[in-house]
């Protein structure tokens, strides 16, 4: 009995986050065709938050993780002499595996928490009920703007976090593998790798929308207290990592 109940809670809440997804993305583009400002004014707002931003942080992780990896492939190397299949299997699963996943974390940690928080506050503010007083679609304008940066921020994101974990990687192959710059971008940028970073760049779409998705839904819900603001944005995040990972394992299994 209990599994059912969770069952319907899961199926409810990604019923939620698509209907909030689409429900957003309608709204958005009818206040963009009808040259609303205040639309452009937040998505301006919104493009530093979500896209450029979390450069700083994103980038150097990238790296650090491409040094991780590129540590262990290296120490493979020193024993083994494979360098062919060892360094086209690292380019391939950094931009494929490693680079996605870390830009899914990422944007749960900031996507779902930033939405949620905002959310709420706007809701313990009354907010939402001043805005369908004046005839306005509440999620169109609270999350429209939020959406299109964070579609905006899956390619770019992924491309600069993919450039920086081989550019990561590259140190330790070279300290520890005696493998040059070129040698290593021959991998790094080959027509292989390149399809790598298609892949990551669809699953880092998938989660980027799952972040938003559970970080609407669970804003969505009602705020009694300021309190409640700090306990959704826990949740959006325990709950954003959740469904990240379970997209990456279902991911993995039917490919």
């Amino acid at each position: 009995m209990g599994t059912l109940r969770g069952s319907r809670k899961i199926v409810a809440a990604v019923g939620a986050g698509l209907w909030l997804i689409g429900r957003a993305a309608r709204g958005m583009a009818r206040r963009l065709v009808a040259g609303d400002r205040l639309a452009q004014r937040q998505l301006a707002d919104s493009l530093p938050l979500h896209v450029w931003r979390p450069l700083r942080t994103l980038l150097p992780l990238a790296a650090l993780a491409g040094m991780i990896a590129g540590i262990g492939a290296a120490r493979l190397l020193a024993l083994y002499n494979a360098q062919i299949p060892v360094q086209s299997a690292l380019a391939e699963t950094l931009l494929r595996d490693i680079v996605p996943l870390l830009v899914g974390l990422f944007a749960s940690g900031s996507v779902s928490v930033a939405l949620s928080s905002r959310l709420g506050a706007m809701s313990l503010n009354r907010e939402i009920d001043a805005l369908e007083a004046l005839g306005r679609d509440p999620v169109g304008h609270a999350l429209g703007p939020a959406l299109v940066a964070v579609l905006l921020s899956v390619p770019i994101h992924m491309m600069l976090a993919g450039l920086a974990a081989l550019v990561g990687c590259a140190l330790p192959l070279r300290l520890i593998a005696n493998i040059g710059w070129a040698q290593w971008a021959g991998f790094a940028f080959s027509h292989e790798a390149a399809g790598a970073m298609l892949t990551g760049m669809a699953k880092v779409l998938v989660y980027a929308l799952i972040a938003f998705g559970v970080g609407g839904a669970v804003g969505a819900r009602p705020v009694r207290s300021p309190a409640d603001i700090g306990r959704r944005a826990t949740t959006a995040f325990t709950a954003g990592l959740l469904g990240i990972f379970a997209a990456a394992v279902l991911w993995t299994a039917l490919a």
